[in-house]
């Protein structure tokens, strides 16, 4: 995997302090309609519509879920996609496995919702999904870093 595409490792903070707010926000707006006012938006009355209300037709929104989602999906990417502090061949092997494997998982839970859930609660399912592949990367990315620190120092010892 060529590093040349990943972020400095400096990102990864920064990430971050984007990340956990931003899962905080959503969670409070997913589960307990929590909305920022000053991110509310109403149409002026003489709103003039070109596209008869199909596309880019916003008469009356909150922006509370769609700052909190773009932040965490920036945040997430920081944090998965940040180099190490030494980047090297065994640490390009380990993120290629974890993203492959992230991948495997998100599909195989894609799959099942398919299957068995509909309607509202499939659509709910879809939402939490948009992060699913990058929270599983970051979890077993970092399960895995620390089991072969952990080896290492065990074989030092």
């Amino acid at each position: 995997m060529n590093t040349r595409f990943l972020f400095p490792h400096a990102c990864k903070a920064i990430g971050f302090v984007l990340a956990i707010p931003a899962f905080i926000l959503m969670i409070f707006n997913i589960h307990y309609g929590f909305e920022f006012p000053f991110l509310e938006y109403h149409a002026k009355a003489d709103h003039i519509s070109l596209d008869n209300g199909l596309l880019f037709n916003i008469q009356s929104n909150n922006f509370t879920d769609e700052l909190g989602g773009v932040t965490l999906i920036i945040g997430l990417l920081l944090i998965a996609f940040s180099r190490e502090r030494q980047e090297d061949e065994r640490i390009q092997k380990l993120r290629l496995e974890s993203l492959l494997w992230a991948v495997y998982v998100n599909s195989i839970f894609l799959i099942i919702s398919i299957i068995f859930f509909y309607g509202n609660v499939f659509l709910n399912i879809m939402a939490y999904n948009i992060c699913t592949p990058l929270i599983l990367f970051i979890a077993r990315f970092t399960l895995l870093m620390y089991r072969e620190e952990r080896s290492l120092k065990n074989d030092n010892l």
